[in-house]
């Protein structure tokens, strides 16, 4: 039986038929089985599908199968006729070329045959009855949806328990899918290539069907603003780890980030970051999103993020035309959708602009660096062993089966050494550290001036990049420097949203720190004159500082003895004056903006330290006592950074 979806302009053929278990043992095929050709790069297109969830295979959906006196039912499955390559392994191709060998005997009396390739459907006329056929050499019938229950059934059929099956008498529903136009397959304007129509369709079965994995559905969504803009920042090939060709800005290494799990943490294991970690980065960049029928909510929408992306006059995200298509959407008493054309506009427009305030120090910060350099150094990046990294756990398997060789100990010796200790490789320092880059990058302008860096694109960025490597990167290793600010009270890491806000915060306020100018009033103020006098209204922050027993800050002994008491005195003098942004109300500019968001942030992460210290210690202080140990506890780490840079 033959059909098709036709709503709206497009249109996916299907072909309804049945196989036996045997049968689709024998015919159908995942989508990590397919080849790869070791020599070229693999599309991220092409990695889509192929990290199935064997432990649900397996599981749940294995002892459904095997469960006795209940009745067992699938759905069809929906399997796509894809057109490969013998000459090059079976590897994947665009159209469906020819048959040379196809068989040349007539169809049966009384029906007509189309062939497409290495396909043959022959039909009865004006009927949606036929037969289908195709050259296993030239297609293969890959699984787009239901690839957990085929794995299931192929376990079962290798085991001792297959005769519960009886595989060569049942038969399961498939609806193949030939994405050619000779078969009816009228793609949508951007996904006229067939591995782009299988993502979709793939994304659209599985987004109405049993919820796919959060890092899958990101890799795959197209209508996702923050799901595009978060590839566009990524090669999307693995053997192209220095950007696809005629791209006009850096990227990450497919390779080197975490896309086939739904792991947000890296701080173990091979990988730099992951895809959940940099959709939630991203996702805090961009404006909230609002309904699709709050019209003034998507007009505010819109002109926040043309604000952020700057796209340029020829991008198809123009505000001034979405604007239209809202007010028309409107008008109509319909939802409004971005359609993928815009977003992919607007995705290429943060990737260019302020996408590089990822991009760039994960590439350049000196932990992240130093990983990338030593894989590459191995050939783990932009070398023969770049598919065995960028491959999920089967990928890996089968690279180390054909090659025979087995990379695991070198990148584990590379990935142990750099990352041990390193709270870089903490999703939450990441993500702060990257919010704060962000932050500097949009007020770019401001601090061009303020800086005196040049009015390049990215003159700001390198400047914060240089500052963190000097001021912060040295102290990611010091669990006790962290206290208060990404550390909690019993030295565990702060994985909230108030923990990744003290790291930006005070990574900010460090960036901002005017290390010089603090170092020589330091030396002025000891001038002859032992121990500093303190000024008025310092008595309290004076006392914190001298007596590092304070039931304050009483865990805080390391850094409290770390520095002087008069560098200390300086900074805590540097750090109150910025906190008189956060009283100000509305900020002047937008540097002074920054300033106070950085106090806040700061402020919220050591404020809760504080309060938890001063429980432990049973005191009850006031607002200003509290307010008086953050900024000493700000003032101990300024203090510390400022003596390293003297140093180095």
């Amino acid at each position: 039986m033959n059909g098709d979806y036709a709503i709206g302009e497009e249109k996916v053929p299907y072909f309804s038929i049945s196989m036996t278990i045997r049968e689709a043992d024998q015919f159908l095929r995942l989508a990590r089985e397919l080849p790869f050709n070791d020599s070229e790069p693999v599309n991220l297109e092409e990695l889509f599908q192929r990290a199935v969830d064997e432990e649900r295979a397996t599981g749940p959906i294995a002892t459904y199968l095997l469960q006795p006196g209940s009745l067992k039912f699938f759905n069809s499955f929906t399997v796509v006729l894809l057109p490969v390559d013998p000459e090059r392994s079976g590897a994947i191709v665009e159209s469906y070329v020819d048959d040379p060998d196809a068989p040349a005997e007539e169809p049966n009396s009384g029906l007509l045959r189309r062939s497409i390739g290495p396909v043959q459907i022959d039909e009865l006329p004006d009927s949606d009855m036929g037969f289908i056929r195709w050259s296993t050499k030239r297609a293969r019938a890959v699984i787009l949806d239901g690839q957990h229950r085929f794995l299931a059934l192929k376990k079962i059929l290798d085991s001792p328990q297959q005769s519960l099956l009886n595989p060569d008498t049942t038969k399961i529903p498939v609806l193949l899918l030939v994405l050619d136009p000779r078969a009816g397959f009228i793609p949508a304007r951007d996904q006229g290539r067939v591995l782009q129509a299988c993502r979709s369709i793939f994304v659209a079965l599985n987004k109405h069907a049993i919820a796919v994995s959060k890092t899958r559905t990101y890799l795959l969504d197209d209508q996702d603003l923050v799901s595009v803009s978060m590839r566009r920042l990524m090669t999307s090939q693995l053997g192209s780890a220095n950007g696809d060709t005629g791209e006009q800005y850096d990227r990450l290494p497919l390779a080197l980030v975490d896309w086939h799990s739904d792991q947000a943490k890296f701080d173990r294991g091979f990988y730099l970051t992951s895809i959940l970690g940099l959709h939630e980065t991203i996702r805090q960049i961009y404006p909230s999103r609002c309904d699709e029928s709050d019209y003034d909510g998507l007009v505010q929408f819109i002109s926040e993020v043309s604000a952020l992306i700057s796209p340029g006059a020829d991008s198809r995200w123009s505000e001034l035309a979405l604007r239209v298509r809202v007010k028309k959407a409107e008008d109509e008493a319909l939802p409004f959708i971005f359609s993928a054309e815009e977003v992919s506009a607007a995705a290429d427009a943060f990737a260019r602009g302020v996408g590089q305030a990822i991009v760039r120090p994960l590439r350049e910060l000196r932990p992240y660096r130093e990983l990338r350099e030593r894989y590459e150094t191995e050939g783990l990046i932009g070398g023969s062993l770049e598919l065995w990294l960028g491959f999920d756990k089967s990928g890996k398997q089968a690279f180390q089966a054909r090659t025979g060789n087995d990379p695991s100990g070198l990148a584990r010796t590379i990935s142990d050494e750099v990352k041990s200790g390193d709270n870089s490789f903490a999703v939450v320092f990441q993500r702060g550290m990257l919010l704060s880059a962000v932050g500097f990058d949009t007020a770019r302008s401001d601090f061009a001036a303020e800086w005196s860096v040049g009015d390049g694109r990215f003159s700001v960025l390198d400047s914060w990049i240089e500052r963190v490597n000097s001021r912060i990167i040295p102290f990611l290793k010091d669990v006790d420097f962290w206290l208060g600010i990404g550390m909690k009270n019993d030295r565990n890491v702060n994985y909230t949203k108030v923990g990744t806000g003290g790291i930006k915060g005070f990574t900010s306020l460090a960036v901002l720190c005017p290390i010089d100018e603090l170092q020589r009033e330091a030396f002025q103020l000891v001038d002859g004159v032992t121990p500093p006098i303190p000024e008025d209204g310092e008595a309290l922050a004076w006392k914190m500082i001298s007596d590092p027993t304070s039931p304050y800050l009483r865990d805080d002994t390391v850094m409290a003895g770390a520095t002087s008491h008069a560098l200390q005195l300086v900074a805590y003098r540097w750090l109150a004056t910025q906190f008189r942004y956060i009283t100000r109300g509305r900020s002047t500019s937008v540097v002074t903006g920054a300033t106070r968001e950085a106090c806040m942030e700061f402020r919220n992460a050591a404020r809760a330290y504080v309060r938890n210290e001063a429980r432990a210690a049973g005191t009850a202080p006031d607002d200003d006592v509290i307010l008086q140990a953050v900024l000493v506890l700000g003032a101990r780490r300024l203090a510390v950074i400022i003596e390293n840079c003297a140093a180095n």
